[in-house]
């Protein structure tokens, strides 16, 4: 679409942007600009879902036929058992919530807009459409935007398309049927500017955008059990139907052997309860927390107990690597100088920790003069920005 056709619908100024009454007026029509994340359950819930399980239901059950029959001791221990395990998953579980929650928390976004014909720095959930934003190499985008200016301007588009390259964007429009990564005149929401810089109307926000078009199909997603909750529920169906078959067992070959019927009833009745394995739940339940933990302490946060054996089970991992299992930071980790010297250089990603080591000698970049020119060429030719975060 044409600049003058979306300067029209969208009834905004690309020179001047929204007014600040106009954007007031727009985010109490469409919203924040955000994806509504449900919060962290209620830790009840947490403890009532540790419940659902087939191996539970046949706990309660022994636990009541033990009561019945006289034994309560039996009926208190089954039960404590079964309130322990409980325990165990809510808490674990519920850490892991309130831990994801928490660090959702912690990402803001902040974006240059125009308001009124100033430039104006706001939280990107404030965004509205209409908006014109103002973007640099480096910057996220906060929307699904149309361009309106650029300047050797690239976007990094790897988490929406899983194209590694950088992409390079203009104004010229396309034809209404491009596939995503063909719309070089859109920059979208999640997505980053790897170089140059523009500006871009929003046209989408919250879940019109394309990440929130495919954040809402994840959410409608049917949730399907784990390998771990799959197999407990067959050893369920298996163990009531083997503790039946011995229940029905012993009941007749009692009969027939002349056992009045109510005393060989109990004996069958014991030996069902017997088959119940009391220690299994919270054995298995703690085995996970322990994994669980394990898992937190180098970094990686599970939310569900189940998803710990399910990820031990895994023998091929298919994943896009770039934005997944690699950053799409480039960085040197060689030169070569005028002076045929070579030149390691150490360190990951943007994080400004290395050194520059010639065989085991650490280059002074000060003192040692090609190195400085080279350095000085490097940055005067490019518009980035190293901002660390916050508290560092």
């Amino acid at each position: 679409m044409e600049l003058e056709a979306v300067s029209r619908l969208l009834q905004t100024d690309l020179c001047n942007g929204l007014s600040r009454g106009e954007a007031s007026r727009r985010l109490q029509l469409f919203g924040f600009n955000e994806l509504p994340e449900a919060p962290p359950k209620a830790i009840w819930r947490v403890f009532a879902a540790q419940f659902a399980s087939p191996l539970i239901y046949i706990l309660f059950v022994a636990a009541v036929i033990s009561y019945g029959m006289g034994h309560p001791s039996d009926a208190v221990v089954i039960l404590v058992v079964v309130l322990l395990n409980a325990i165990i998953g809510a808490v674990q579980e519920g850490r892991a919530e309130h831990s994801m929650f928490a660090l959702r928390k912690l990402s803001t976004l902040k974006v240059r807009v125009l308001r009124e014909g100033n430039e104006t720095q706001i939280e990107a959930k404030e965004l509205v459409p209409g908006d014109v934003l103002l973007f640099a190499a480096g910057d996220a985008v906060g929307a699904d935007a149309r361009l309106i200016d650029v300047a050797a301007l690239e976007a990094s588009e790897a988490a929406l398309t899983g194209e590694s390259l950088p992409v390079g964007k203009s104004i010229a429009p396309v034809a209404g049927d491009a596939s995503l990564g063909d719309r070089h005149g859109m920059v979208y929401s999640g997505t980053h500017l790897s170089a140059g810089r523009g500006l871009a109307v929003v046209v989408a926000t919250g879940w019109q955008t394309e990440v929130g078009k495919i954040a809402h199909l994840t959410t409608t997603a049917a949730d399907t059990r784990t390998p771990l909750e799959q197999r407990l529920q067959q050893f369920g169906q298996w163990l009531v139907a083997a503790s039946t078959v011995l229940f029905g067992l012993v009941l007749a070959f009692g009969l027939l052997r002349g056992i009045p019927f109510g005393e060989i009833f109990m004996v069958a009745i014991s030996q069902m309860v017997s088959m119940v394995p009391e220690g299994l739940p919270v054995a298995m339940t703690i085995a996970l927390a322990v994994g669980m933990r394990r898992m937190a302490r180098r970094g990686a946060i599970v939310r569900r107990l189940g998803a710990v054996e399910t990820l031990g089970s895994t023998t091929i991992i298919c994943t896009d690597k770039t934005g997944t299992l690699t950053k799409n930071e480039m960085t040197v980790t060689k030169l070569v100088l005028p002076d045929g010297r070579r030149v390691e250089v150490s360190g990951s990603g943007y994080a400004p920790v290395g050194k520059m080591m010639h065989g085991d000698h650490e280059l002074e970049v000060d003192s040692d003069g090609p190195m400085k020119a080279l350095l000085e060429a490097v940055a005067l030719c490019n518009d980035a920005q190293l901002v660390p975060p916050k508290g560092e």
